[in-house]
């Protein structure tokens, strides 16, 4: 399955538009008007000119083009990829749910008992670590959450493509934030002007400058959170899911150690796609269209 999206594109062109615009704005708007031409204002250094700078504006917008091209291409990956989708039992039908459901199976793990529990749409045992998906309507293997921004559920085969944009989203927003915030004091020190007299000529002047300053710094915010609490989840060797729930009483069956949990990350294979696309389905049988429990439903 080379392409297989969630149930939110427009989010994910959301998404999309929320890397490239303020990117845009950093390269046509903001970067060239910081870096050279007149000062603002009308008093008397408004006819100063700004100091050239040590390297051309282009070559402080090549790196924001590295890392939009980064960011956009983990995006898609993580968005467009079977985040490891188990097969159905049968398509066809689900679990009628007259009577008891399926006991859970127990297994052991590293000492530690570990549930695999039945799922009544998907007519399976999830596996350890899985979970049925409300939005997408489906059991992920080593589900980790559903992100709306990716219009995808995130598990384990594209949990290395989410992280990746997770990270250089943020060093994006850093890189034009910072650069920005470094041609804006320039620019200050440049007019000698006070504080908030800077502040006002430069949101008469040059609105993009404060929209842009304005938009990357708060953003960095939420990002960096979450760049630090999935680097903590990888070193940890957890899901978003487990850390909320909670479900090993404290002592987590899969946790390596920091090296090998690293080296599980990085270097693991990717899983291969459960979900046949173009087997055959088996005709519906039709006491079970009635609304009997199917015979391999019970254990």
């Amino acid at each position: 399955v080379r392409c297989m999206p969630g149930p939110e594109p427009a989010m994910l062109l959301c998404t999309s538009g929320l890397l490239v615009l303020p990117v845009c704005l950093f390269l046509a708007s903001a970067l060239p008007s910081l870096s050279s031409g007149k000062a603002l204002g009308s008093g008397p250094n408004s006819k100063r000119s700004i100091p050239a700078l040590p390297v051309p504006a282009l070559m402080l917008g090549i790196p924001a083009i590295v890392l939009l091209a980064f960011a956009l291409h983990s995006l898609f990956r993580a968005a467009c990829m079977d985040p490891g989708i188990l097969g159905r039992k049968d398509p066809k039908r689900s679990y009628a749910g007259t009577g008891e459901p399926p006991a859970r199976i127990e297994e052991l793990i590293n000492g530690v008992k570990v549930s695999k529990k039945w799922c009544s749409t998907c007519e399976i045992y999830r596996p350890p670590r899985s979970k049925h998906c409300a939005f997408c309507n489906n059991c992920v293997l080593r589900f980790d959450h559903h992100c709306p921004w990716v219009s995808n559920c995130v598990g384990v085969r594209n949990y290395r493509h989410f992280l990746c944009f997770v990270l250089s989203t943020f060093l994006l927003a850093l890189y034009v934030f910072g650069v920005a915030l470094y041609l804006t004091i320039r620019l200050s020190k440049t007019m000698g002007f006070g504080g908030e007299l800077f502040l006002a000529s430069l949101a008469s002047s040059k609105p993009s400058v404060v929209v842009l300053l304005s938009f990357t710094g708060c953003i960095l915010i939420p990002l960096g959170n979450l760049v630090v609490f999935h680097s903590y989840l990888v070193i940890t060797n957890k899901t978003t899911n487990e850390e909320i729930t909670g479900p090993y009483n404290g002592r987590n069956p899969f946790n390596l150690g920091f090296v090998r949990n690293c080296r599980q990350f990085l270097r693991t294979p990717q899983e291969p796609v459960s979900v046949q696309t173009h087997a055959m389905v088996p005709p519906l049988d039709l006491n079970e269209a009635c609304g009997q429990v199917p015979f391999d439903a019970v254990v």
